[in-house]
């Protein structure tokens, strides 16, 4: 389903690009050209959009100013990767890579939970690094696609199973975008969370034999302008001061933060303010003017979370 919809957009734009090539062309190329032209460049349109609001954006004084040459180098990236990951890799290449699950080796494992409208294709180059240093890998997909958060959940927790049950070990868990929103509403749902101030051992020690490290890249725990605008059960989750989310973060155990690794950035043009990408009282990290999808394959970011997942 989740890669269906995204074959089915592309191909549908493909289709209304050449009826239009078709019937235009005998009166005017120049037209029909600048047509096809104009729906082959939906997404940049979409992430134009996204930076003019970023920009537009009361400014966060919480993490360091971006120039214009930066947003500019950050949007070209995120272009370039919307065609590359949401144009081929989702749609057509979901099974490319498969998860890298050995039964009876003794290695932490890494468990990665792709955001809003991905699938586990989003995970590629990560799948690949960590095959390249023998770490045990799962990359889901969640669905429903635009269901509620915790409709996800138990995508996650059968494949946080399947690892710890081949390792022995509980994985560093991974999440990216709104798949840091789902890891915590999976903690939740495995009984991590503390009950009108009660149960914080309990909660804490139930936390470390679920993941051995949780790291979110770009996930919006304070929500996000973004979702302001958005009519999806999972998206109206995500806007500042949710509902869902004060209900999250009010059974949330201290140790969390502790267990918690959040790398957020300044340039960031889905989740923002990017202060809102932060978790208080975790290891909140910055990365510096790398767009919403370009940080998740930072190779300052990937290599940490590689040598986190070999020393744990």
């Amino acid at each position: 389903m989740n890669a269906r919809w995204q074959q089915a957009s592309i191909l549908g734009g493909l289709v209304l690009a050449l009826a239009w090539l078709r019937w235009q062309w005998p009166q005017s190329p120049a037209l029909a050209l600048a047509g096809v032209a104009a729906l082959l460049l939906v997404p940049a349109w979409s992430i134009t959009l996204q930076f003019l609001c970023l920009r537009a954006a009361p400014r966060d004084t919480a993490v360091p100013a971006v120039g214009t040459r930066a947003l500019l180098r950050a949007w070209w990236a995120e272009v370039l990767l919307a065609y590359r990951i949401f144009g081929w890799r989702q749609p057509f290449r979901t099974h490319a890579i498969g998860d890298e699950v050995p039964h009876g080796q003794a290695r932490t494992g890494v468990l990665l939970v792709h955001g809003y409208l991905c699938n586990r294709a989003f995970w590629q180059p990560w799948q690949r690094l960590l095959a390249a240093r023998g770490i045990p890998c799962i990359a889901v997909t969640l669905e429903p696609v635009w269901g509620s958060i915790d409709d996800c959940v138990p995508v996650l927790d059968a494949a946080q199973r399947r690892m710890e049950q081949a390792t022995g070990r509980p994985p560093v868990v991974i999440g990216h975008s709104m798949g840091g929103l789902v890891i915590r509403a999976w903690l939740r749902s495995r009984g991590a969370l503390v009950c009108d101030g009660r149960g914080e051992a309990q909660a804490a020690q139930r936390l470390r034999a679920l993941a051995a490290h949780v790291v979110t890249i770009g996930t919006p725990h304070q929500g996000t302008a973004m979702a302001d605008v958005s009519r999806t059960a999972n998206g109206r989750q995500m806007r500042r001061r949710s509902d869902w989310l004060l209900e999250l973060a009010r059974h949330e155990p201290q140790a969390l933060a502790a267990s918690m690794t959040c790398w957020y950035s300044n340039c960031d043009n889905l989740v923002f303010p990017a202060s809102a990408a932060t978790y208080p009282g975790a290891d909140n990290r910055l990365v510096r003017n790398q767009a919403h999808v370009q940080m998740a394959f930072d190779p300052r970011l990937m290599l940490d979370c590689v040598a986190r997942a070999q020393q744990a």
